[in-house]
């Protein structure tokens, strides 16, 4: 499969450009992931570069090496010496038409990122539809993880936002490209950027692949979110944030909520999640509509699931959705975050933060599993 996918990408370069010969495409070094941190003391720019390794993801390896891919780091001032650097120790022709993701360290993310976009806007070489993550782990440790089933962890990073989005965001994709940034430069309404955690060791040779646990030497994905503003990190939020964030500004429609119902606890699914907002512009006020159809995941209470019992379920979801919600919006104005979007759909800068947030929240159980009554002590 992957000598498949690398004979692809040759055709494809010969198809796309006629100034490649069968010579300088086995000279290109394919950049799968570009990192951006900065020296506090220098304020020197650090780029990392991600190079694929193609001997190593061919399915018949012989003796030679079996890194995936391997990391440059070099150092500049400016952002536009980068590209002439890497002829000082790359011993191939940069090629970046197939770069995965973009990762910025936060100290980057939280000093701005306004020269980073128009760097990239102007450098016909790099793409603005690429995703982009910040991490909040030394951006070193990052570039040289180790990722599992997936060898190149540029489409490890990848391949987590396609599954995670798939049936959830509207557009079935999280606006989280180096491009949804720019766009969100036009409004009031921050953006949300996954964030990277790393705990491991970051390994120097290719043996870290012989490890079984992969619990710690894996980066994880999407713990907590980086609040953009401007273009530039102002924050951050965690995962139950993040999910009604989405929700509340109608780009999420699939969620897992957990709500304890007669002391015990039911793990829901929705689905079809619609959400209305209606605005009472005279009084100042926000009512927001929000409606989901909900599945049973798990059951752990000992008692027959009746209709009274069904309705104490969505009522449980019902109030902990509105809840949630709620401290989401209270967080927002004590941060000074307008999560809402409110001053782009009419709030001013200074009355935003007075605008008095309504919800109304219900839910249908539509599925309940392949049994509907739980397994109990008794049997």
């Amino acid at each position: 499969m992957r000598k498949l996918w690398l004979l692809i990408l040759l055709v494809a370069l010969l198809l796309c450009s006629g100034c490649w010969d069968k010579k300088e495409i086995n000279e290109l070094a394919i950049v799968t992931t570009f990192g951006i941190d900065r020296e506090p003391s220098t304020g020197m720019y650090v780029a990392y570069y991600q190079v694929i390794n193609p001997p190593a993801l061919s399915s018949r390896q012989g003796g030679g090496s079996k890194a995936s891919v391997y990391t440059y780091r070099f150092k500049e001032y400016s952002l536009g010496r980068f590209m002439q650097k890497t002829s000082t120790m790359m011993p191939r022709l940069l090629f970046t038409s197939h770069l995965q993701c973009y990762i910025l360290s936060e100290e980057v993310a939280r000093q701005g990122i306004i020269d980073i976009l128009n760097y990239l806007e102007t450098t016909p070489e790099w793409r603005m539809n690429v995703y982009l993550f910040v991490t909040d782990s030394p951006l070193k440790d990052v570039m040289n993880s180790f990722t599992t089933l997936e060898k190149v962890p540029g489409r490890h990073a990848t391949s987590l936002v396609r599954i995670l989005s798939r049936g959830s965001f509207t557009g079935g994709v999280e606006p989280i490209r180096v491009k949804d940034i720019v766009t969100g430069m036009e409004f009031q309404l921050p953006t949300l950027i996954p964030m990277i955690h790393y705990r491991g060791k970051p390994a120097d040779t290719t043996e870290r692949m012989e490890q079984i646990d992969v619990s710690e030497q894996a980066p994880t994905f999407f713990a907590d979110s980086a609040v953009f503003y401007k273009g530039r990190m102002v924050g951050h939020l965690n995962s139950d944030n993040k999910y009604y964030y989405h929700i509340l500004n109608t780009k999420y429609r699939k969620f897992t909520e957990t709500v304890k119902v007669g002391g015990s606890y039911v793990d829901v699914e929705t689905s079809n999640v619609q959400v209305k907002r209606k605005w009472n512009r005279s009084a100042n006020r926000l009512n927001i509509f929000i409606h989901a159809d909900l599945r049973i995941l798990n059951n752990t209470q000992n008692t027959k699931l009746t209709l009274e019992n069904l309705h104490m379920i969505e009522k449980a979801f019902n109030r902990v959705v509105e809840e949630k919600a709620k401290k989401m919006v209270v967080l927002g104005k004590r941060n000074n975050w307008d999560l809402l979007g409110l001053q782009d759909e009419g709030a001013t800068a200074s009355t935003w933060r007075q605008t008095s947030v309504n919800f109304t929240v219900t839910s249908d159980i539509t599925t309940t599993g392949n049994k509907s009554d739980p397994y109990t002590k008794e049997g």
